[in-house]
């Protein structure tokens, strides 16, 4: 990426992600006002003056997305239409004047002051935006532009505004020895959760859409297997992690997984060369061969030799399955496995000293609820 200053605007991460705070889940906005949500906001965005307002029109915005003679010119003023009244509804846009947008025009003008960012005071007094991440115009030009005809150009700009939402990103004074990888390391599911995509198979697509694209690249860890306290090996697929395509790329993600692989091996799992991982692919077609086997055993056209192969079939499915055994708690399995190798001392320490602040965190406050509900069961036993 060349040095020029580049244009952008300031999103915020809720816009593209559940966010989880207090306790309370707030769904993406995406979830909440549909696909081309972060398209319609960062047209508002954009058009905001020095003070904050935005002058437009329905049919503005849409010029601005590039939609202009479409045939479905209706149906598009409908969806913005209907977008505004929602946000309206939800408070995260004003109006200068009381107006019913149910009976606005697509050329009426309307005046308004978007209300979507989290801030924070400093000591200097003065509100700071938070929580949010940067989408640079050339990012988003190249999805809405470049994009393949068999892909939702709205669905793919929100996966790549989903993946670099997440992305951690140095501070400018770090110190280069002290520089964490910038990456993000979202699971399919969290994904999915979070924006309009419904299966794996169509998010690898549209990851691999963005690769080609050149802006982002990703890598994996490979499987990992861990025990339990019988002994019984639990096998899991380390997450993609993913960076941005720009200049080092290469190094970031290495140093990220050889950062994961360390961190995880110190919890106890261990991981599976790539030769000996069942891709999966290998196990849609396993399953895809059952099925129909099945199928011939039940209409009884099922011969000698593909009964054998049922069988073999299906003992592999069945390891496979309780490899990935989706009943256990891997959350406390690996915290046992750590208090057990460091008897002496608070999760919350271990945490700390591997530099991991938010589990720190999290285990802190637990241990302060665990602490605090000792307290008043020795007063209730006194009592």
């Amino acid at each position: 990426m060349s040095n020029e200053i580049q244009n952008y605007t300031l999103i915020p991460n809720n816009m593209v992600q559940n966010i989880i705070s207090d306790n309370i889940n707030k769904p993406s906005y995406i979830q909440l006002y549909g696909k081309r949500t972060v398209t319609y906001f960062k047209q508002l965005i954009e058009l905001q003056n020095i003070k904050e307002d935005i002058n437009y029109s329905i049919d503005m915005i849409l010029w601005k997305i590039g939609i202009k003679n479409s045939l479905n010119i209706k149906k598009e003023r409908k969806y913005f239409k209907d977008f505004l009244i929602n946000i309206h509804k939800n408070s995260l846009i004003n109006f200068n004047s009381n107006i019913n947008l149910q009976k606005i025009n697509s050329s009426d003008f309307l005046v308004s002051k978007l209300n979507i960012y989290d801030y924070k005071e400093k000591e200097d007094n003065k509100k700071y935006k938070i929580n949010f991440f940067i989408l640079l115009d050339s990012e988003y030009n190249k999805i809405m532009n470049e994009y393949s005809e068999n892909f939702d150009k709205y669905n793919l700009l929100n996966l790549f505004c989903n993946i670099k939402s997440r992305i951690f990103i140095n501070s400018a004074d770090t110190l280069l020895t002290e520089k964490k990888p910038e990456v993000s390391y979202p699971s399919y599911n969290t994904i999915m959760n979070d924006i309009f995509l419904e299966s794996d198979k169509t998010l690898r697509k549209y990851i691999d859409e963005l690769v080609r694209l050149d802006l982002v690249r990703f890598d994996y860890a490979g499987d990992m297997i861990i025990k339990n306290s019988n002994d019984k090996p639990i096998r899991r697929k380390a997450n993609f992690t993913y960076a941005l395509f720009k200049e080092g790329w290469e190094n970031e993600l290495e140093n990220a997984i050889t950062l994961f692989r360390s961190q995880k091996r110190e919890v106890g799992w261990s991981f599976l060369t790539k030769e000996k991982e069942i891709s999966a692919n290998e196990k849609r077609s396993i399953t895809q061969k059952i099925n129909m086997l099945e199928k011939l055993f039940k209409d009884k056209n099922l011969t000698q030799s593909q009964n054998k192969e049922l069988k073999q079939l299906k003992r592999k499915q069945d390891k496979w399955k309780v490899e990935y055994d989706e009943g256990i708690n891997i959350r406390k399995l690996e915290e046992d496995k750590l208090k057990d190798k460091y008897p002496d001392k608070d999760l919350s320490e271990i945490y700390d000293d591997m530099g991991f602040e938010n589990k720190a965190k999290r285990a802190y406050i637990e241990e302060e609820e665990e602490e605090d509900n000792n307290e008043i069961d020795i007063k209730s036993i006194g009592e």
